[in-house]
């Protein structure tokens, strides 16, 4: 006859009553992180669909901000009070074309920089899931950054309104994800993963 083998037992399995050991089961993600997940991806989406914009509106997009921002405020490009666009155009058309290329030079590269940091803040958003202090504070400078520049840029410069609102939008809730991401159920989310 044979005794099935096994180890004696000794002691009581952890997670019963009268152990002193808690239970060990799954750790349920809060609602918090899965809104600071949202709000973060919202946030790179909406950065990345303002530099899609911008590399889609091409000339044509520049000239339009660069018309905005001459009749929203002439003074503040150096021309005088009551100068609007059209006069511009009109008068110097070769240097308005001038003007309008090296927009569009300058809104190219801002698109570049807000798709990198676009990429970067969700990257990290991916990391800071679990609750981890590096991928907080790393989300949390890229969204500053994303947020400061170049998105702070397209608001200050009389952008058309599709730019604008992309622009604002990832302002908007970049700084909502930092908030997010720092508020205490995310931070003991992340110990309970890491059993701490």
């Amino acid at each position: 006859m044979s005794h099935p083998q096994t180890a004696p037992h000794t002691g009581m399995p952890s997670g019963l009553p009268g152990t002193g050991h808690p239970a060990v089961g799954p750790v349920r993600r809060p609602g918090l992180v899965v809104a600071m997940l949202a709000v973060t991806v919202l946030s790179a989406l909406s950065g990345a669909v303002g530099a899609l914009l911008v590399y889609v509106g091409g000339k044509d997009l520049a000239d339009e901000n660069v018309r905005n921002a001459v009749d929203s405020d002439p003074a503040a490009v150096g021309l005088p009070a009551g100068t609007t666009a059209a006069d511009v155009k009109q008068l110097t058309g070769t240097a308005w074309d001038g003007i309008v290329t090296d927009w569009e030079s300058t809104m190219s590269a801002r698109a570049t920089i807000a798709l990198v940091l676009a990429v970067a803040v969700a990257l990290f958003a991916l990391f800071a899931r679990t609750g981890a202090i590096w991928a907080r504070v790393l989300l949390s400078v890229f969204a500053v950054l994303a947020a400061v520049f170049p998105h702070m840029l397209v608001l200050r410069d009389a952008a058309p309104t599709g730019l604008y609102a992309t622009s604002l939008g990832a302002i908007v809730l970049g700084l909502l994800a930092v908030v997010l991401c720092w508020l205490p159920p995310v931070g003991r989310y992340g110990k309970a993963l890491r059993g701490s």
